[in-house]
């Protein structure tokens, strides 16, 4: 179950968007984005949920290698919605309320910096495929490369130095010789905490965990961002799979790197700029994005909500 902090945040966050949604909608081409908006039908609806739904449950397989490393067994049916309820925070920076599945697990003697390792490995290499989804605008739009490549460039250079680093222990060495000098107090406490994540972490970055890891991942964004596609081919704007990949990776990593709660705004407003720099017209870059968001993540806050009321209303922990 929620608490009342993350419920005020969830509803803060909803607030924010429906603000940012309605005015995008009623400042512009009002009757055309509406009419854009309902050109989805029912089965549309249905196959474009069924992507996110299935980007949900490859990531959750990707979840479970995680915990299962750390020598853990947890009922299945149990922990995928202990991982859906997760969902519900997924509109907070970094998506750092999904680590309410921390508390979840403690009953399983998963240990905080077990949970936490596997939080953060997911993040890690969300962001790698991520990148890897964005540079395939370097083949498929040279107009938009000029502009984004820095941004792709500086993110690929950071996990090409990141990544081989922490599947070493000179992390953890380093910050290890730090709190020896340091007296003991609340910062070296949590250097301490950070070390044990890393020790953690340290398993799941092993070059097999990583390619399994990279690999589900990239089913999972590819679905999300098949959303994106096929929003964009039913309202009457095709454009090529990769393209409209791409936009969707840079969008959601520009929405990450804006720290602002789930992107919000930040995402949808580059999405539209981008659509625009390909030849959209105005009312299809409003709706297409907020469509998208509607697809993926409130539909995933959605989804995190009625796993809580399930867990709620469960006697088994």
């Amino acid at each position: 179950m929620l608490s009342k902090k993350q419920q005020r945040t969830l509803s803060l966050s909803i607030l924010i968007a429906a603000g940012l949604y309605l005015f995008f909608i009623f400042n512009s081409d009002t009757k055309k984005i509406l009419s854009t908006m309902t050109q989805l039908s029912f089965v549309d609806w249905l196959i474009i949920l069924s992507c996110s739904f299935s980007s949900y449950i490859f990531r959750f397989v990707r979840w479970n290698k995680y915990i299962s490393s750390f020598q853990h067994v947890i009922p299945l049916k149990r922990h995928f919605a202990y991982y859906l309820a997760g969902l519900a925070l997924t509109a907070t920076p970094a998506k750092a309320g999904e680590t309410v599945r921390s508390l979840y697990l403690l009953p399983y003697e998963v240990k905080i910096s077990q949970s936490l390792a596997s939080f953060f490995t997911e993040r890690l290499l969300d962001v790698t495929v991520m990148v890897l989804l964005a540079s395939l605008l370097f083949f498929t739009f040279p107009d938009l490369n000029k502009k984004y490549s820095y941004f792709i460039l500086t993110l690929l250079m950071a996990l090409i130095i990141l990544l081989p680093l922490l599947s070493t222990r000179l992390p953890q060495q380093l910050l290890n010789s730090i709190i020896i000098k340091l007296k003991k107090n609340k910062f070296s406490q949590m250097l301490g905490y950070l070390v044990a994540l890393l020790q953690s972490a340290h398993q799941l970055l092993t070059l097999k965990m990583l390619s399994q890891g990279i690999i589900l991942g990239i089913i999972a964004w590819v679905l999300n961002g098949l959303v994106f596609y096929l929003i964009l081919e039913k309202i009457g704007f095709p454009i090529a799979l990769d393209l409209a990949l791409s936009i969707y990776a840079i969008s959601i990593l520009a929405g990450a790197a804006s720290f602002i709660p789930g992107g919000i705004g930040a995402t949808e407003a580059l999405m539209g700029l981008m659509l625009l720099a390909i030849n959209s017209e105005p009312h299809i870059a409003i709706a297409v994005p907020i469509l998208t968001r509607l697809a993926t993540l409130w539909f995933a806050v959605c989804v995190g909500l009625i796993a809580n009321a399930y867990l709620s209303r469960s006697k088994t922990i």
